[in-house]
């Protein structure tokens, strides 16, 4: 008994040790200086913050900030809105409808999200979005859609449809039992959805190489490239704004991660 509690611990000491370990590097190289030798397992001798205001100007990481963002705004919205719809149509579809569609839709996570690259890239062209903020969060959008409604379709078929019958004899209309009692129901689910839209968003380094030519079009992991050049890298800027980077997500992540475990088991329903 003993010795299990002993591997218990040493096991959560070595996650632990791979989480901060890298965290530890990037926050004590981003103070070091650039002219110096680095030394990413010591805390530096003076402290240069200046870093950081330096990384967002010469990285143009404001422009590169907005475009991220306006870009996780309609992926994450559109997603969001079309596979809890998907979710809640597949719970109340015929079941051998149902069973299709959702085997359908399941093929999102199986195939990989290069696969149709090529296509992608031409009916962007054909449709004038290329190089367009809008055309990312398409692609994003049908990149993305398939673990929601898996989520949201669990999820549905969680909730009696006792609920629904209660409300629509008490008078309300289909939309409004949609709006009004069973979309609050999702919020374990909802919180979960928003976390993995966002950091598939975010972090997207592929979709923005490709469809995204103008410099300025770029999102924060098509910025951070270019600290790297192909002689010299600036590699205290460089951590600098790799942790302005993760801190948005980081942030978010702290705020919902409450409601993952709910979300990923299926959620709770409230009577």
């Amino acid at each position: 008994m003993r010795a299990a509690k002993i591997s218990s611990y040493g096991i959560v000491a070595v996650c632990l040790a791979v989480i901060l370990v890298p965290l530890f590097v990037l926050a004590t190289v981003s103070l070091q200086s650039s002219s110096g030798t680095l030394n990413p397992l010591a805390l530096p001798e003076t402290y240069h913050w200046s870093n950081y205001p330096q990384a967002i100007e010469v990285g143009r990481l404001v422009l590169y900030f907005s475009n991220s963002v306006t870009v996780l705004a309609v992926s994450l919205s559109v997603t969001l809105v079309c596979a809890i719809l998907a979710g809640y149509a597949l719970r109340h579809g015929r079941a051998w409808r149902a069973d299709w569609f959702f085997s359908y839709f399941l093929l999102g996570m199986i195939l990989p999200g290069f696969a149709g690259t090529i296509q992608s890239f031409l009916l962007l062209r054909e449709l004038s979005l290329l190089n367009t903020h809008l055309g990312l969060s398409i692609i994003q959008v049908a990149g993305g859609m398939a673990l929601p409604i898996f989520l949201y379709f669990q999820f549905f078929k969680t909730v009696p449809l006792e609920i629904e019958e209660a409300a629509t004899i008490d008078g309300c209309s289909p939309i409004r039992i949609f709006w009004q009692v069973v979309v609050p129901l999702t919020l374990p689910v909802t919180s979960t959805c928003i976390i993995v839209i966002a950091i598939n968003s975010w972090n997207d380094f592929f979709g923005p190489l490709v469809y995204l030519s103008s410099p300025n079009s770029r999102t924060l992991p098509i910025g951070l490239m270019f600290f790297k050049t192909q002689y010299s890298a600036n590699w205290p800027q460089l951590f600098a704004a790799s942790a302005l980077v993760a801190m948005p997500i980081t942030l978010l992540y702290m705020f919902v991660q409450r409601f993952i475990i709910k979300g990923l088991v299926g959620g709770a329903v409230k009577g």
